[in-house]
């Protein structure tokens, strides 16, 4: 081997050695910096429980706390049909299930489909715990879609002491038009009545046959609307991200009482 080449050789071992002592270097010296893709840092439940809380960009997440099949963040919308209507799920503690107000199906805590007429179970992030803080855990960015129980279960029906669910905070809830027009991009609460006009799905300002405010909406199939159908006149509670002057992803909120 030529001198040239030697020093290369010596010149690059030098070099790994140093990224390797750095690495190293900030593990044992327990800095817990957060990956830039991490979507955020939650605070677990107390064992047997499931909190309704939210990703750094708001979207809605439960984090289940099993003392059987661990720890959990789930998406808090039920499995989605594309062009649908997206529904939130509520966590009854007596259970221990999810449970969709809208059809009935029942997930596990860790998102597997139980019971009802969802095929699919819930989608579940990756999660991680936060090094030196054995309370809160990290999402990371990758998901997957839980499928359903190896057996299918019995759920009894209603929550006698109360679902936990997803509830806006102070004076977050805006008019859909209100939302759309003054509101930067992101998750923001709306209030409002869905209507299909002239082929679009629109989200009225109030709870009423009136639509003389609306925000339009994307993602959702004026097909699956009409009157009598899945989204015409659904009013109520909703979860969506405003972007270039509509409300995508729309999640309807249905009314569930809180658990006390």
């Amino acid at each position: 081997m030529s001198d040239l080449g030697r020093r290369l050789l010596i010149g690059f071992g030098v070099a790994v050695a140093v990224v390797v002592a750095i690495g190293y270097g900030f593990i044992a010296s327990g800095i817990a910096s957060p990956i830039q893709s991490d979507r955020a840092v939650l605070e677990l439940p107390p064992p047997g429980g499931a909190s309704a809380t939210a990703l750094d960009d708001g979207r809605p997440v439960f984090i289940v706390n099993d003392p059987d099949l661990g720890i959990w963040v789930l998406d808090a919308q039920r499995p989605q049909r594309d062009g649908g209507l997206g529904v939130l799920v509520a966590w009854c503690p007596e259970s221990r299930t999810f449970v969709d107000p809208r059809d009935g199906s029942t997930y596990a805590p860790n998102g597997e489909a139980l019971g009802g007429p969802a095929a699919d179970g819930l989608v579940a992030f990756a999660s991680r715990p936060a090094p030196d803080d054995a309370s809160r855990v990290i999402v990371g960015p990758d998901t997957i879609i839980q499928g359903r129980a190896a057996a299918s279960a019995d759920i009894p029906g209603g929550c006698q002491g109360g679902f936990i669910g997803h509830q806006p905070q102070g004076d977050e809830t805006f008019d859909p038009s209100v939302a759309t027009d003054q509101e930067p991009p992101g998750w923001i609460w709306t209030e409002g009545t869905l209507q299909v006009v002239d082929g679009e799905v629109r989200l009225c300002d109030g709870l009423s046959d009136a639509c003389d405010a609306f925000a339009e909406t994307t993602g959702i199939d004026p097909a699956t609307g009409g009157p009598g159908a899945d989204v015409d006149g659904i009013g109520g509670r909703f979860i969506g991200r405003v972007r270039d002057g509509a409300i995508e992803g729309l999640i309807h909120v249905p009314d569930v009482v809180e658990a006390s």
